[in-house]
């Protein structure tokens, strides 16, 4: 029989997304927990993932996979919009595990650890920033029985109290092992792995960075230190998936091209080892300039994601975004120019968003007709700029808590109601695709790659626009 001493299983879970029972844009293999396996494996730990996501997993799968494996250590992702699913999983862990320790990360609890630990008493430990150097140190502490206050980045209780370890450290990003594909490899076989616009499955991800060095109002992403992977790492990572047989590769970084220069490297690599591939980049427009745009397109790059927000300059520096609306345009004409899609996201109720910047943002859609459009209401995480400014001036409407249903949202003068807000981007999003130019081109894309699920994803959100559907 296995002794406390000699328990070395880590189970990682991947939570179901909010909109499991939808088709969703897309469904990616659990990178942040592969990662954090891969360390666990140099440290001698024996880890497993399930992604929940992936598989649709019931929680009475999650409880009977929870009592076959027998983990010393549970590790869960906790992102703002799922504090709930979360935190009735760690009460189902605790219920199946009474013995396991466990631990959250993930952006939600790194923006607010301590309330964090608070709201999850099924919890045992929060670890802030990234991982990989310190949960093996605190399985090993969880195995020996050793003393966790020194871990750097950890939260715990004493006694009645929540406190901090030392400050997180960042691991070096070029030691840092290949995230565990093999822990997932069912997923991938049975194809569960896909992007919306690509017909062919599975697909895969990799990330060439970490953090970001821009400061946007909205965003919850604290990681502001950014570092890179070397070009050639970055393209042996590449060789490795395509070997695999997979050769639709999302790159996730949070920009990609925040160091151009690099960028342009991988991109050169690419085209030299002729590998074939077909992928996607998440870009900020002021760099997407007319060379970046050629080379992307020469090394395989299919759609460029950009976060545009408004068409409204006055919102744009109101967002600290430091773009400009030409910029958009510009990234626009570029993208359709090298016969690459552009996918932009838009966001509506900002402090100090106004009917007018609405009009706007909906002006330069029509005009400049980026190829993929999502908008959505803003979502003000804790401790963001946004947030902070809705709190000070009394117009945050709700809290991020697990017992709360809906998601906090900021109350604007001409907007006293979440309704209308979430009533305005419908109506934007009719007069967006319910246009010639949008219907013919997803209609092409549909019959020309003969994409089903992109048909049904059509489907499914015109039944949303016209109220059909929530």
């Amino acid at each position: 029989m296995t002794t406390a001493a000699d328990n070395r299983t880590v189970l990682l879970i991947n939570p179901r997304a909010t909109y499991v029972n939808e088709i969703a844009q897309k469904c990616y293999p659990p990178m942040n927990l592969l990662y954090l396996a891969a360390a666990l494996r140099e440290h001698g730990y024996r880890p497993a993932v399930l992604d929940a996501n992936a598989f649709r997993m019931t929680d009475e799968a999650i409880d009977a996979e929870v009592r076959r494996l027998r983990p010393a250590v549970v590790g869960l992702a906790l992102y703002s919009e799922i504090l709930r699913q979360v935190r009735d999983m760690t009460r189902l862990v605790r219920a199946a595990r009474p013995e396991a320790k466990i631990v959250l990360g993930g952006p939600h609890s790194n923006a607010v650890p301590r309330e964090t630990l608070e709201q999850f008493t099924d919890a045992d430990y929060i670890l802030l920033g990234e991982a990989e150097d310190s949960l093996p140190q605190l399985c090993e502490a969880v195995r020996t029985g050793a003393e966790v206050g020194g871990i750097p980045g950890i939260v715990h209780r004493r006694g009645p109290e929540v406190v901090e370890g030392p400050p997180p450290q960042l691991p070096e990003i070029n030691s840092v092992p290949l995230p565990a594909r093999d822990l997932v490899a069912e997923a991938y076989r049975q194809r569960l792995y896909y992007s919306l616009m690509v017909r062919e499955a599975p697909v895969d991800t990799l990330f060439t960075s970490r953090g970001c060095p821009f400061h946007c109002g909205f965003c919850y992403n604290v990681r502001h230190h950014y570092r890179a992977r070397t070009p050639e790492a970055v393209v042996d990572e590449l060789v490795g998936i395509r070997e695999r047989g997979i050769r639709d590769i999302e790159i996730c970084d949070d920009t990609f091209t925040a160091d151009r220069r690099r960028a342009l490297a991988i991109f050169d690599l690419i085209i030299k080892e002729k590998l074939d591939v077909s992928f996607r980049i998440k870009s900020r427009v002021d760099v997407f300039t007319e060379d970046l745009a050629r080379r992307a397109r020469e090394a395989g790059v299919y759609l460029v994601a950009f976060g545009m927000e408004s068409g409204s300059q006055r919102m744009l520096d109101a967002m600290n975004k430091r773009i400009t609306v030409a910029q958009c345009a510009r990234a626009c004409e570029l993208a359709r120019k090298y016969g690459m899609f552009s996918h932009s996201s838009w966001i509506v109720g900002y402090p100090g968003e106004t009917p007018e910047s609405v009009a706007e943002t909906l002006g330069f859609i029509r005009a400049n007709h980026p190829s993929t459009v999502n908008i959505a209401v803003l979502r003000p995480y804790p401790n963001t700029p946004a947030y902070e400014t809705a709190r000070g001036s009394g117009d945050l409407v709700g809290r991020w808590h697990p017992d709360e249903e809906a998601i906090p949202w900021v109350r604007l003068p001409w907007a006293q109601e979440r309704k209308v807000l979430e009533t305005l981007v419908r109506a934007m999003m009719r007069k967006v695709y319910f246009t010639p130019y949008y219907m013919g081109q997803f209609a092409g894309e549909i019959v020309r790659g003969a994409n089903l699920r992109l048909a049904r994803y059509a489907a499914q959100e015109t039944m949303k626009a016209i109220g059909l559907r929530r």
